[in-house]
């Protein structure tokens, strides 16, 4: 591990870093990469590259890369795709440790761009020196202050690493990370991988950390049969949730000149991610559902399932949709039946789902779900539709602006206090939980906040059952890989 440490050191851990073809003009690239360096806090030195001007957002400017006062850890490449191969000689004669080439142009594009990018590969093995991209916008490792990037969002720093073969995806995924109140350890755009692909950043987010999950955005493989060892072996360490794009002949065509990637054979990448226990999801909403999972909730031992639900149409779709995937909605042994007897009206439907009918009071709702958390028979729970258990009244709400602002506190309040109750559960019984509810007392807006204000807290809660049904999958799986799962 020494050794890929030491290799991606001067892209992650950066201690100086040169922006070549740095711009006073608000508008180009070589501008907004490096006021979000400046904006973010970067500790080490920066220094803006170009054949004018004298300085850049306080920086003094210097006309070329051996005019630095120092050997950079990092040059940063924007520059028109002609001057990026003199550009890197030029880094690689003043013995700079590692490139970052924003430009596009290359392989995506033709026959021309693909032998620059062959040259481009050429140069940088023989000098040993590792580059991300080209045809990227950038990295951010925000563990080390250090936002080489085009999108204007800083992700704090957090357990989500990012690895995506598309920029657009890179920044969709991360901000979709910051409004669900966590951070991101290393997220980077690998753009057309001509010569760090993406299973040499798999490797190393392997051993590295700050990261407990890694998200994947990718449209083809330079080497498959190494992608298929390095993820087994990281699997074992820590999820790795992947989305493939080019699975469809449209998509393929459309990969190719995205990135040059060559998509492959849907069937083949989907038996490689089953053998190397990596999660394959349907969508961008999928993988973030799953992977904030995974900072918080433990594997499941097995596919036994309870559910409890506040309305009985979403028991029955989360019945439906578990059951689908290969869950047992099990039968509720007699003795949990007549606890819960105890605790719910009388006309309850003494079944799973079990059926929370209007009456339910908040306090025995808990322990109902207590009962079904400390069941043997059961190895993971579904909670569906929590209102019954908010401590609220709502069912008069004011109408007053000032008044219905109140309220929306409270009712913020009273959901974080409902999932840290739930989730003292997961915790005293070491089982996981999934919830997924409507706000139906909610604004659009307190909507829209409750996922922020939840993953604050390190909780997170779904909009519909299926939902909740797919993260249940993605944790079973995973444990089935992990061997934590009890033979079926």
């Amino acid at each position: 591990m020494s050794d890929l440490k030491d290799k991606f050191a001067p892209l992650f851990q950066s201690r100086s870093i040169a922006i070549i073809g740095a711009s006073s003009d608000r508008t180009k690239w070589g501008y907004i990469m490096l006021k979000h360096l400046v904006d973010g806090g970067f500790r080490g030195a920066i220094y803006p590259i170009n054949t004018s001007g004298d300085e850049i957002l306080g920086l003094k400017v210097y006309r070329t890369v051996a005019d630095i006062p120092e050997t950079p850890d990092l040059a940063v490449i924007s520059v028109p795709a002609p001057a990026v191969l003199n550009v890197l000689k030029e880094c690689i004669a003043k013995g700079t440790k590692a490139g970052l080439v924003i430009t596009a142009g290359f392989a995506e594009l033709g026959e021309t761009g693909a032998r620059m990018q062959r040259e481009m590969v050429e140069l940088a093995r023989k000098a040993g020196m590792p580059l991300i991209g080209p045809n990227c916008n950038g990295f951010m490792s925000p563990w080390n202050k250090e936002y080489v990037q085009f999108p204007t969002f800083l992700v704090p720093a957090g357990r989500v690493a990012i690895i995506a073969q598309s920029g657009n995806v890179m920044d969709s995924l991360t901000r979709q990370v910051m409004l669900h109140g966590q951070g991101c350890s290393i997220c980077v755009a690998i753009g057309n991988e001509a010569v760090l692909h993406f299973e040499d950043y798999l490797e190393y987010l392997g051993d590295d950390p700050h990261t407990s999950v890694i998200m994947c955005y990718i449209e083809g493989f330079k080497d498959g049969q190494r992608f298929l060892k390095i993820a087994s072996e990281v699997s074992k360490k820590k999820p790795i949730v992947i989305v493939k794009g080019g699975k469809t002949r449209a998509g393929a065509i459309a990969a190719a000149s995205h990135t040059a990637a060559v998509a492959g054979s849907d069937l083949i990448f989907d038996a490689a991610c089953k053998q190397a226990g990596v999660i394959r999801v349907r969508s961008l909403d999928e993988m973030l559902n799953v992977s904030l999972a995974f900072l918080w909730q433990p594997l499941p031992k097995g596919r036994r399932l309870g559910i409890v639900t506040g309305g009985g149409g979403w028991g029955v779709m989360g019945a439906d949709a578990c059951a689908e995937m290969g869950f047992d909605v099990v039968k509720l042994p007699d003795e949990t039946i007549r606890a819960l007897d105890t605790l719910l009206p009388t006309w309850w439907n003494r079944g799973n789902p079990v059926d929370l009918v209007a009456g339910s009071k908040p306090d025995n709702i808990y322990k109902a779900v207590e009962q079904i958390m400390q069941c043997p028979s059961v190895d993971a729970m579904m909670f569906l539709s929590m209102v019954p258990m908010l401590k609220i009244r709502a069912f008069d709400l004011p109408t007053e602006a000032d008044e219905r602002a109140k309220f929306g506190e409270v009712l913020e309040n009273a959901v974080i206090e409902a999932m840290e109750g739930l989730n003292k559960l997961v915790k005293k019984y070491n089982k996981p939980m999934v919830v997924a509810t409507e706000q139906i007392f909610a604004t659009n807006i307190e909507e829209a906040r409750l996922p922020y204000l939840l993953g604050k807290h390190d909780l997170a809660c779904y909009h519909m059952p299926h939902e909740a049904a797919r993260v249940l999958l993605a944790l079973a799986d995973y444990a089935r890989y992990r061997g934590a799962l009890k033979p079926e």
